[in-house]
């Protein structure tokens, strides 16, 4: 079976979710941001487009624009992008979107291992992690067999009627016309049930009924640490890696607003 679906970024403006979900759209790919971490590299639209999306019934994934230029860089990129999404429920992949000029400058062992350090940064903390990029870059740029043997491709090639390479999901186009956004709007199709494979898999911010039987849910308050929740939840401030690990978490850093799971 076949999912229509789009990409979007704060350069689409607002975006009237509920048209997009009446014209047929079954999913969305938003971008959450770019970089390393930075307050300033957040997609300005991301928040507003992702729980508006969710709202109307449009299943999500996010993708992150890198910049990376070493290993080092695509996990601190992949860190960033795991604190945006913390607390978020994604029915559709984790995303590394590769296909900046400026990494043409270095070596295709370099760029392939880039988008492998991302993508299991993503992986262990439970997330499913996927890769974008274009024909032109997974011909010539990537060792794309090393890469898709472990990893789904969301393949940009556009203006022809099949893909060059077996993907996950295809963009086809950049200049589509969607009721709900003012502008050209990629378009995709996914070639698999993502959403359901997020769930029976417990990833991406889901959890089986078993797992759900042992937490609360909590929302994060301004000041709040996993230190003292542990302490006031689970008796002991040490007890803060049990937390962490329940909710998939790489880093100590947590965001008022945001929610966790708590053990019981």
């Amino acid at each position: 079976m076949e999912y229509k679906g789009i990409d979007v970024s704060k350069w689409n403006g607002t975006i009237n979710w509920k048209k997009v979900k009446n014209f047929g759209v079954d999913f969305a790919i938003i971008r959450e941001g770019y970089g390393k971490k930075s307050p300033t590299q957040i997609d300005k639209k991301f928040k507003e487009n992702l729980e508006q999306a969710q709202n109307n019934g449009i299943n999500c994934g996010v993708y992150h624009y890198s910049y990376a230029e070493s290993v080092e860089d695509a996990i601190n990129e992949a860190q960033f992008c795991l604190e945006n999404i913390q607390g978020y429920r994604l029915e559709y992949p984790v995303v590394f979107d590769v296909e900046d000029k400026e990494m043409l400058k270095l070596t295709t062992r370099q760029r392939t291992d880039i988008c492998r350090a991302f993508c299991r940064e993503i992986e262990k903390s439970g997330y499913y992690a996927m890769i974008y990029t274009n024909q032109d870059w997974i011909k010539n740029y990537l060792y794309a067999d090393e890469l898709l043997k472990n990893f789904d491709l969301w393949l940009a090639q556009w203006g022809v009627n099949k893909t060059s390479y077996s993907c996950g999901i295809w963009q086809y186009s950049s200049i589509g016309s969607i009721d709900g956004i003012s502008e050209n709007v990629d378009l995709n199709i996914s070639y698999k049930n993502y959403p359901e494979i997020m769930k029976n898999k417990s990833l991406n911010g889901f959890t089986s009924n078993k797992q759900q039987e042992n937490y609360f849910v909590y929302t994060i308050q301004k000041g709040d640490t996993l230190w003292n929740l542990a302490k006031i939840y689970l008796g002991n401030s040490t007890r803060y890696e049990e937390i962490k690990s329940i909710n998939n978490l790489s880093s100590d850093t947590i965001y008022a607003g945001k929610t966790l799971k708590i053990p019981k």
